[in-house]
């Protein structure tokens, strides 16, 4: 009942199908128009009811997600209110999320976007791509200053841009590390990885000069970066 296919019988279905067809997942894709220009994942994200949790880099249907840390507010379990406290007749809109300033690292001196900020889906899939290859050589296994308890934060965020599956969180903390953290000053592949963070922080991350400025302004100006 409320199914299409026995259990187990769309696998076969599927791999019947691919087999009459000869149409691999790559051929499938770019006959219906996704590739590198159009993500598959974000448009089941947009249109499919999929959710995309900055806690956990979870991408799915959100009734397999169980992590609520990172989850948008609307998918939170609403929160009890507080006993002797009067409800607001009206919610309060949040205020948008303003950048904060780079103390080290990659992004040094530039004013970075907030983890939740949509801003992190755009950074370009070539860099993602460069960045992947280095990322994947230092945690296979761990090497060098990853290996240490006090960054495991560190490696875990290596280990999701080895897989290119980044949040926002991920860049804030790769963009705010210093080199010495990647591994030894004599270690090529740390210092691939760095480079393309420099790339990053250098096209996505707003000059300190504008530190002064409102979060709207400070948003407005970051749109028009990336749209240029």
């Amino acid at each position: 009942m409320g199914r299409w296919f026995v259990q187990g019988h769309d696998v076969i279905a599927a791999a019947a199908l691919r087999a009459v067809e000869e149409l691999r997942l790559p051929r499938q894709l770019v006959s219906l128009g996704f590739g590198p220009e159009r993500s598959v994942v974000e448009a089941a994200v947009r249109a499919a009811g999929w959710v995309r949790c900055l806690g956990c880099a979870y991408v799915g249907p959100s009734a397999n997600h169980t992590c609520t840390a990172g989850a948008p507010a609307s998918d939170r379990p609403p929160a009890e209110p507080e006993p002797g406290l009067e409800q607001a007749q009206e919610p309060v809109p949040p205020s948008p999320a303003a950048a904060s300033l780079a103390e080290s690292g990659a992004a040094q001196g530039r004013l970075l976007p907030s983890a939740d900020d949509p801003m992190w889906e755009a950074v370009p899939l070539h860099l993602r791509q460069q960045l992947r290859g280095p990322a994947h050589q230092l945690v296979s296994p761990a090497q060098g200053p990853l290996k240490a308890r006090e960054n495991r934060r560190l490696l875990s965020a290596v280990r999701a841009a080895s897989r290119m599956r980044m949040t926002g969180a991920h860049w804030t903390l790769l963009l705010t590390t210093g080199r010495e953290s990647f591994g030894s000053p004599h270690s090529q592949r740390a210092q691939l990885l760095y480079g393309v963070l420099e790339q990053v922080a250098a096209q996505h991350a707003a000059p300190a000069e504008v530190e002064g400025a409102c979060p709207q302004v400070r948003h407005v100006e970051r749109t028009v970066r990336h749209l240029h």
